[in-house]
């Protein structure tokens, strides 16, 4: 708990029980605005805008759009949002969501795991002042992304500001003094909102989509781009070696689009795909719980597991090995361990009876499936055979008769001994 020490812009007062809702779209947003701004390295800050809407102490997040920023040497971090750009995009944005009901709830910037820092606190207090007086930050940690594990935590931060008093002669005095002007001073500061993950229909097509966008993903060469590039194989020969070379040329590229029309998968083959990896991450998820469950449990202190409570808190302050013990999660525990007899069946002689019933039947219909097979097969070899011996009776019938004739003629097809 020492980060709101380390920070002077993190409160240190309680958190006021604001919620937030956060949409997956605006993360593709996000991450689609920094990756464009990098690769084209652009200057500037990477700022913008958050819709939604406020319902009591309730803020859902369901948009993002970047906004444009104008240099300002005279604030600290050299930059402000172009007020007259970003009021008529805000207006922009609100007309076309006005069926949802989309409002300014806040903005969204880069920031370090360490919380906010001074530089963005002239932006901040741009937004307070002229569009949104209790506009929430989410704050994007980039170096969290190469950290990130599978189950693990977003790289974000969702942060509310208040104006709190900061009155350090009157923590130093023990005795109450009269407030006046010039003794206390109100400074912004930052408390983390907890926020949860939504999503509705219409996002999980998207999803959906961007998911399975790089199962059709093929790995290709560069093709060439200048003159020189393109004729470079061609120089060195000329006439019929051309020709050649040039043929030559044109197989290797029919040969590579066969080889890329081979390798494209089928949608049947994407959604199988996509399926077997929501699948591998959820077993993955799963087992890095579990193993966390077990990891708590077994670093319990041994007072408390053998119920010697007389001495156990000492005990347990000194073991740094140890785990704190909490009611409240072990509770939570027992009732998960409690609900297991749900999903393991309370008489396993019955059900394994019936998985052994279940297999033998998907045997027999496998053996019958190979008989079935034989039977055609066994068939077809007999039909080859009856049309082979009827030819050859056919043939044998035919000598017969030519040899009982009264003359005999000798053609191209018979053989002379």
């Amino acid at each position: 708990m020492d980060a709101p020490s380390s920070n002077p812009l993190l409160s240190t007062q309680k958190s006021s029980q604001l919620q937030a809702v956060l949409h997956p779209l605006v993360l593709l947003t996000i991450s689609d605005y920094i990756t464009r701004h990098t690769l084209r390295e652009q200057k500037g800050p990477i700022i913008g805008a958050l819709l939604g809407q406020q319902n009591g102490r309730e803020i859902t997040i369901e948009h993002a759009f970047e906004c444009h920023v104008q240099e300002a040497p005279q604030v600290e971090g050299g930059y402000l949002i172009n007020a007259a750009k970003f009021s008529a995009r805000l207006e922009q944005m609100c007309l076309v969501h006005k069926d949802r009901k989309l409002d300014f709830v806040g903005w969204y910037t880069l920031l370090s795991s360490s919380g906010p820092s001074p530089t963005i606190l002239p932006i901040h207090n741009q937004i307070l002042e002229n569009w949104n007086e209790s506009a929430v930050l989410l704050g994007f940690h980039p170096q969290e992304v190469l950290q990130h594990s599978v189950g693990g935590k977003l790289p974000l931060t969702i942060y509310e500001s208040n104006y709190e008093v900061d009155d350090v002669r009157g923590e130093n005095d023990g005795e109450d003094k009269k407030m006046d002007d010039g003794e206390s001073t109100l400074k912004l500061k930052f408390r983390e909102v907890p926020y949860s993950v939504e999503t509705d229909e219409t996002e999980m097509i998207s999803m959906n989509y961007v998911a399975s966008g790089g199962g059709n993903a093929t790995a290709s060469a560069p093709a060439p781009t200048t003159k020189e590039e393109r004729t470079a194989r061609s120089i060195e020969s000329n006439g019929k070696g051309k020709r050649r070379l040039v043929e030559s040329e044109v197989e290797d590229n029919k040969k590579d689009a066969a080889v890329d029309e081979a390798s494209a998968l089928s949608r049947e083959e994407e959604e199988m795909l996509a399926s077997l990896t929501a699948k591998a991450n959820a077993i993955k998820m799963l087992h890095s719980r579990i193993q966390l469950i077990t990891t708590y449990l077994q670093r319990l202190p041994p007072s408390f597991v053998n119920g010697d409570a007389q001495d156990g808190g000492e005990s347990m302050d000194t073991d740094s090995n140890n785990t704190v013990p909490s009611l409240n999660i072990l509770r939570q525990i027992q009732a998960l361990v409690s609900r297991l007899d749900l999903v393991i069946p309370s008489d396993r002689e019955a059900f394994e009876r019936e998985v052994q019933s279940e297999t033998n039947n998907v045997h027999l219909l496998g053996l019958l499936n190979s008989i079935m097979q034989g039977v055609v097969q066994a068939k077809d070899v007999g039909r080859k055979f009856h049309a082979i011996e009827a030819s050859k009776t056919a043939a044998r019938r035919g000598t017969m008769d030519y040899s009982t004739g009264s003359f005999n003629l000798s053609g191209t097809g018979d053989l002379h001994i």
